[in-house]
């Protein structure tokens, strides 16, 4: 076999990386082109997803005496490293075995008068239906809306794109998203008080250096490779020694350079075909999984249109997670645990670790499947035919 389908991927183009280069003012025309896409008034960038989190956190204490910060159990451990890292507490609510995403009705039982925030977070690509509930009813609580759309760039709810629901909300540009520039992030506002004080926060903060400006330029080179199957099958031994499962310790904050602005502003630009091919991957498996015992997947409320990630899977019996992952990566079909734990197993959050049962299951029974556009529909009818047999298997193997 020659060849190794990545969980992640993206076509950027040779000519894309070159073109980049000649770009003018490529932060303003990416700024102004993610505007339009995400229908917001205001739009800024830094070096990473986390970071633009991070900055969001530091603007929003400045408007706000309380500190705690409400996330769901089950998902990016960075999100508490931010908390923590900009002096606030992080509060966690159960997910919903649903959609995946928070439970709104557990969510509510957290807010409180010293609650600053609520991070809605549209994992895999779906986004959470529960956030125009939340904004009905916040009513008299003066707390934020902060919308995490990193894994859910292209994701719509009513026609409307995520980003747009909250009062804030921030998106990855993370090898490993929507819209891949190996690195970068993007903050997003409808307020002007708000982006007032973005504008006075992201210059405080170091410029990357001309290193970094270079060293993005390469990664992004090689990355446009290593998305590709045979690539990713020919270089899967030099990848493999930096896929890292750990917790992050801590991350920079800087502001971003104009190059791989410039490669995002041309992959924005045609970014529509890559998402009709996620958004069709995405809907083949589903149905041809629909219905398979032994298996939840992401119910898709009235009104939601999900760009996945990754698509989400959760195999009832445990025992068999590792077992269908093996025979996939047997068949040249990369898939992810995701995250191994749950927040309150990761971190000494101050909960009991039977906590939060729905986040504690899906972590012990989830896998991601690859959907995006280097996935064919071969590799979805071989996906599809080794988890049915795989956890249909009394015996638990695939033959």
């Amino acid at each position: 076999m020659i060849r190794k389908v990545p969980v992640i991927g993206h076509p950027i183009g040779l000519l894309d990386l070159f073109f980049a280069l000649f770009c003018r003012k490529a932060q303003l025309e990416f700024c102004r082109e993610l505007k339009d896409e995400i229908f917001v008034r205001h739009a800024y960038l830094a070096n990473t997803g986390i970071a633009s989190f991070y900055i969001v956190l530091s603007v929003l204490k400045k408007l706000s005496h309380a500190k705690e910060v409400i996330l769901p159990c089950y998902t990016a451990p960075s999100l508490v490293v931010a908390v923590r890292r900009a002096g606030l507490k992080p509060v966690l609510c159960d997910i919903s075995l649903d959609d995946f995403n928070a439970d709104l009705n557990d969510l509510f039982k957290r807010i409180n008068e010293n609650t600053l925030c609520v991070v809605a977070v549209h994992m895999y690509g779906i986004p959470w239906a529960g956030i125009e509930e939340l904004n009905k009813k916040r009513g008299k609580n003066n707390i934020f809306i902060v919308e995490d759309c990193a894994q859910a760039f292209g994701a719509k709810i009513r026609g409307t794109s995520v980003g747009a629901f909250g009062d804030i909300g921030f998106f990855s540009f993370n090898r490993g998203k929507n819209l891949p520039i190996y690195e970068g992030g993007c903050i997003v506002t409808e307020s002007r008080e708000l982006a007032v004080l973005l504008e006075k926060e992201i210059v405080l903060h170091p410029k990357q250096s001309l290193f970094e400006h270079f060293a993005l330029g390469f990664k992004l080179f090689a990355l446009s490779f290593a998305f590709k199957p045979f690539f990713y099958w020919l270089l899967y031994p030099v990848i493999a020694r930096f896929k890292e499962n750990s917790v992050p310790s801590g991350f920079e904050v800087r502001q971003y350079v104009a190059y791989p602005a410039a490669v995002g502003l041309r992959l924005l630009k045609k970014i529509q075909k890559p998402f009709e091919m996620r958004y069709n991957n995405s809907r083949m498996l589903l149905e041809a999984l629909g219905g398979a015992e032994g298996l939840i997947l992401p119910k898709i409320a009235p009104g939601i249109t999900p760009m996945f990630n990754r698509m989400p899977v959760v195999i009832k019996d445990k025992d068999k997670v590792e077992k269908v992952l093996k025979a996939l990566e047997d068949e040249g079909i990369e898939c992810s645990r995701f995250y191994f734990k749950p927040l309150h197993h990761l971190f000494d959050l101050g909960y009991n670790k039977d906590e939060f049962p729905n986040a504690v299951y899906l972590a012990e029974r989830l896998l991601t499947l690859p959907v995006h556009p280097f996935v064919g529909k071969r590799d979805i009818e071989k996906m599809v035919t080794i988890i049915r047999e795989t956890i249909s298997d009394p015996a638990s193997e695939y033959r």
